[in-house]
């Protein structure tokens, strides 16, 4: 293995995850291929990170072979498709094995990937000999690298159109307009149009569009259209997923807002039904569709047993890996406590790490079942290991014992149970098992310190900046206030002027020289 997924650290305030990886001498040593990482996952996405060797051109003559290959670095969209635009913030980092200031990084802001651009990166990063002579690398050709990205958007574009109800369908072009593709149902009146594929949160989507309403749908309009974010993938669990959709252009643009829903395990869900037709958003009968993917999270809801004789029950679940879980009631407490046991982590890689977060809500009981409510601490994350069982994790509730075991607790069901939504977050392979959650503290305030650091040095260098130029100008203003009193006693003094021009350009040049310094 070339390229070890070592450490992800989750979002701070500001969104960002740090990736960290061990780059192994093979990357170095074998310049006939190109090393890619395994897929890792952010803003919903697939990524991954791959490695390239190249020469420069411009050393070519005059440097040895060696010394002029050049290691190149890239970050790689694994779920590119046709139609679909990701934009990405992201800084490669090379770790430096003495100071952090040495470190050797570029970064990129707003970096669009497409389908025709899933990877962006830098072909001239470093070149292979300063990996050594710089103290990048140890004497074992390894070195670290690191991944940071934030602000990760995922937009889906296309064109939709209908032919009019006076064309004959024959004559109608329902070709794909703008990387999307069209299924009409049925003869010159199209009642639906489905769009072409994409990726996000590890499933495959489509967007299903009623020009005319979904008859079926009470939420639908006479006359109004109907918009469905429909899962193609992925149908062993709910999903629940935020959106944003976006219908025409110009001053016809009608944007919905952030829709969230609860895929079903169908993969289908309440849908969008503005008030608006589709004559009032078409131009020419041909309607502009975006839709921004916000979030989506696979979810399990189980009902676990609170009251009965006897030992309570554990009622089994499985993640989006299915991986296997099982969650257990605790009433020895005064609030009802909820275990959670990785029963799978016997499968776990040897000397791997998988870690999982997830947030757990109760649900109140009833058939409408919409109020959630987060547990406290919530949301949760262990790295597990492989052992022969996991001793769970415990997470407090705000449900009193008592209160469950009266006659009117709105959580707990005829049958005893209260209802528990877990809402899978992440889940990371991650290689060398030595690593603890305890461990992320130091990491992020190291990766605190250093952002901080940075922004202080950007700071510092905007005020010499502007120091420098509130010099000149002040040499300036001086300048021209020697110049107008050397021309009123220019008769008794012929060679003051040119005296002052001097003394008044060594001290630009003092000043220019002092700029270069911070350039």
């Amino acid at each position: 293995m070339a390229l070890l997924y070592r450490f992800a650290q989750l979002p701070d305030r500001s969104g960002t995850r740090v990736f960290s990886f061990v780059v192994t001498r093979s990357v170095v040593r074998d310049p006939e291929r190109d090393v890619t990482s395994k897929e890792l996952v952010c803003g919903f996405q697939r990524w991954a990170v791959a490695f390239s060797r190249g020469d420069k051109k411009r050393a070519r003559n005059k440097r040895s072979d060696f010394d002029r290959q050049m290691l190149g670095v890239y970050l790689v969209w694994r779920g590119a498709a046709p139609g679909l635009k990701v934009y990405v913030d992201f800084t490669f980092t090379l770790l430096n094995r003495e100071h952090f200031s040495v470190n050797e990084g570029f970064s990129g802001k707003r970096v669009k990937f497409t389908y025709e651009a899933p990877a962006q990166g830098n072909r001239n990063y470093i070149s292979i000999s300063d990996l050594y002579t710089r103290n990048f690398a140890d004497p074992n050709g390894e070195f670290q690298l690191e991944l940071s990205m934030a602000n990760v958007r995922t937009i889906f574009s296309c064109e939709v159109g209908i032919p009019d109800e006076s064309s004959n369908a024959d004559d109608v072009d329902l070709r794909p307009k703008g990387g999307s593709t069209m299924f009409p149902s049925g003869g010159p009146k199209v009642d639906k149009i489905e769009t072409e594929y994409f990726a996000f949160g590890g499933f495959d989507w489509n967007l299903v569009v009623y020009p005319h309403g979904n008859k079926e749908d009470r939420g639908s309009i006479e006359g109004g259209m109907s918009f469905y974010l429909v899962r193609m993938t992925g149908f062993d669990h709910r999903c629940r997923v935020r959106y944003i959709v976006s219908l025409g252009d110009g001053t016809k643009r009608f944007d919905s807002g952030a829709l969230e829903d609860i895929n079903d395990a169908e993969g289908r869900g309440y849908g969008w039904h503005p008030k608006i037709r589709w004559a009032e958003v078409a131009h020419k009968n041909v309607l502009k569709v975006s839709i921004e993917m916000l979030e989506a999270r696979t979810i399990s809801e189980v009902l676990v047993q609170a009251l009965g004789p006897g030992s309570l029950p554990a009622t089994p679940c499985y993640d989006k890996e299915k991986q296997a879980w099982a969650i257990r009631a605790d009433m020895h407490s005064t609030t009802v406590r909820l275990g959670l046991v990785y029963k799978d982590i016997h499968n776990v890689p040897r000397n791997h790490l998988r870690y999982v977060s997830w947030t757990a809500y109760l649900i109140r009981a009833g058939e409408s079942a919409t109020e959630i409510v987060s547990l406290p601490g919530a949301p949760f994350s262990r790295y597990y290991a492989q052992e022969n069982a996991d001793e769970g994790i415990i997470m407090e509730t705000s449900i009193g014992v008592n209160d469950v075991k009266g006659d009117d607790c709105p959580f707990v069901t005829e049958k005893g149970q209260i209802r528990v939504r877990i809402e899978w977050l992440e889940s990371h392979l991650l290689f060398q098992a030595t690593y603890h959650k305890y461990d992320d503290v130091c990491r992020v305030h190291n990766q605190q310190m250093r952002r901080e650091i940075a922004a202080l040095q950007a700071e510092n260098y905007s005020l010499e900046r502007q120091l420098f130029s509130y010099q000149k100008s002040l040499a300036y203003a001086q300048a021209q206030q020697q110049q107008s009193g050397d021309e009123a006693e220019a008769p008794s003094h012929p060679g003051s002027h040119h005296q002052s021009n001097q003394h008044q350009s060594a001290h630009l040049e003092r000043s220019a020289s002092t700029d270069t310094e911070y350039a």
